[in-house]
């Protein structure tokens, strides 16, 4: 009874629970507080004061069930931290000298929220830096006398509150702003959640207005920036602690999926052999360059096979990254590469692909012509020139070109015709002709550049995870012969030979007329002298013709990699997950 009045309590609203442990007991972590509950106790409690055995009695107090308005506090499970602002004005009484234990060995999630939070409402307090074993919260204020004090039992995880004034004497007309300004690692705290996942997350200005309009706090920039920087360290870890963690991770990689074995087997059974490269630069703390080398599956998408990083980009660095592709994907006749025109990859690939041809990015080729020789008129002409499927068609228009520009020409003809025209190129380059797949990639990864260096690879490993997961679903409810992407492609072919003509000269060959020029159709052999069958290797409009004629069908017409098997077979592996470092 004496407690409820010297707290303020009313009796109807809240269950108290009285408990003291004597001081020769402090220490042990074994022996728990000793409860009253009745007079007995009580008596108990008074002897143990007369003899000074203990002189510290702990409240504890909770809202009755069924008053849902009252607010449940256990000064027992109360954490090291001492009371804001907020908890004051709930709990209002003045405890002086009278000293209350309080446990506080574990931080709550929710406590700590509630303290960043008071941080930056405007309450002006700071910690007591001076004295380790006193842990408390004092306005700084030399006029106000609001605060509490707290201090550590020696051995164990109780404090004593020593002190605690709950009422501001601080004039509030006479503040120079509206508070302290929280510090870096407060405001990280409060706004990390925003870049989790792999969210680029806000800006510096957007961190200030966050600031300004959720929590009325004004910082710099610069307090900004650092809070930012905490926030990112926090959630996506340190990026000089990124870099060790390499070697673990990279073991963690080979034991789920060795290499990204499954996209490198797939490539070297069912993909057609063409590999587009490409770079793109980080932009964490320690900078450095991702080199990317993916090929084109069946239904045109994406399907990375390779990935580097390294610290800059160079001869040096992309020879080393072309000998450990090597190791896994072998040099031969067959295999083609297209990048942009650096002069690094090139030598790259002379000295770890000798065999393999090599082509350049028409894109990038037309934009320097473009800054060069401010040859934007002829643009089009040599787009036009690069795609043409027939030798004749070519030269006609290179031949264009060169008249008009002869500078222009000289510098496309340095630039080595047999690696830019399709019809020229020494292999295969089917429908592709520049390296915007790998851009593709590098832009699917934009947000992903800025992270430590262990999150930006998992970042790439929960891509292919995903992509690969996605396609087998796709491809499990596709029941044409064919890809999605080559059906369409047969159906508009179709369509536009209607009105072909069909002239046999063997069972399997026949001249189709119609066309802007008369094309002779091997059926056996797959060719058309349209030139376009014979270096997309799927049937052109007039080789659908010829084959409709003699009663064969597009899709055996069409070779082996655009086929759904063939597509099914590339992604019948799955990219597994792994736990990061």
């Amino acid at each position: 009874k004496n407690v409820i009045e010297d707290f303020g309590f009313e009796e109807t609203d809240a269950d108290l629970e009285l408990s003291y442990l004597p001081i020769g007991l402090i220490n042990s972590s074994k022996c728990p507080p000793v409860i009253i509950g009745n007079s007995r106790q009580v008596q108990n409690f008074l002897g143990f004061c007369k003899k000074h055995q203990s002189t510290q009695l702990c409240v504890s107090y909770k809202a009755k069930q069924g008053n849902p308005n009252k607010v449940d506090i256990d000064l027992n499970k109360m954490p090291t931290d001492a009371s804001t602002s907020e908890e004051i004005e709930r709990n209002p009484c003045d405890i002086g000298a009278a000293s209350s234990i309080v446990k506080g060995a574990e931080h709550n999630e929710k406590r700590k929220g509630k303290m960043k939070q008071s941080e930056v409402d405007g309450d002006d307090y700071d910690a007591d830096k001076h004295n380790e074993k006193k842990k408390g919260k004092m306005k700084q204020d030399e006029v106000c006398f609001w605060g509490a004090r707290a201090e550590c039992l020696k051995g164990s995880t109780y404090f004593i509150i020593k002190k605690y004034v709950g009422v501001h004497s601080c004039e509030p007309s006479s503040k120079t702003s509206a508070g302290k300004t929280a510090s870096a690692k407060t405001i990280g705290g409060l706004i990390m959640h925003k870049y989790e996942g792999i969210k680029e997350g806000p800006k510096v200005k957007d961190i200030v207005q966050i600031m300004r309009n959720d929590y009325g706090c004004e910082i710099s920039d610069s307090l900004a920036w650092d809070s930012r920087e905490y926030a990112v360290n926090a959630v996506r870890g340190v990026p000089e602690e990124s870099y060790r963690k390499i070697p673990k991770y990279l073991h963690m990689l080979r034991e789920a999926n060795p290499a990204f074995g499954q996209s490198i087997r797939g490539f070297s059974k069912v993909v057609r052999r063409f590999i587009v490269v490409d770079e793109t630069f980080l932009k964490s703390k320690f900078k450095g360059v991702l080199l990317v080398a993916t090929a084109i599956d069946e239904n045109s998408n994406l399907y990375p096979i390779a990935f580097g990083i390294v610290d800059s980009e160079n001869e040096h660095s992309w020879e080393w990254f072309m000998r450990q592709l090597k190791v896994v994907v072998a040099d031969d006749n067959g295999l083609a590469f297209i990048s942009d025109r650096q002069v690094s990859i090139a030598k790259a690939l002379e000295k770890a692909y000798p065999l393999a041809r090599h082509g350049i990015c028409i894109h990038h080729l037309l934009n320097n012509v473009i800054s060069y020789f401010k040859g934007k008129g002829l643009a089009g002409l040599i787009f036009k020139a690069s795609k043409a499927y027939r030798v004749v068609g070519f030269k006609k228009t290179f031949a264009h070109v060169c008249n008009i520009s002869p500078a222009i020409g000289n510098y496309l003809m340095e630039a080595d015709v047999k690696k830019w025209a399709r019809c020229q190129f020494h292999g295969y380059m089917y429908d592709i002709r520049t390296n915007n797949p790998a851009e593709s990639i590098n832009s699917a990864l934009r947000s992903p550049r800025e992270f430590p260096v262990i999150l930006l690879l998992d970042s790439i490993r929960e891509m292919l995870t995903h992509w690969f997961f996605k396609r087998k679903k796709l491809i499990s409810k596709h029941t044409h012969r064919l890809t999605i992407d080559v059906e369409e492609k047969i159906d508009r072919r179709i369509e536009n030979g209607k009105t072909f003509g069909d002239y046999p000269v063997t069972d399997s060959q026949l001249l189709v007329k119609g066309d802007t020029i008369d094309c002779f159709v091997d059926l056996d052999k797959l060719t058309c002298s349209c030139g376009k069958y014979d270096l997309l290797k799927i049937p052109c409009r007039h080789a659908i013709k010829a084959g409709f004629f003699v009663g064969r069908e597009p899709y055996t017409l069409t070779d082996f990699f655009y086929t759904t098997g063939a597509w099914r077979e590339a992604y019948q592996e799955s990219i597994n997950p792994i736990s990061v470092p």
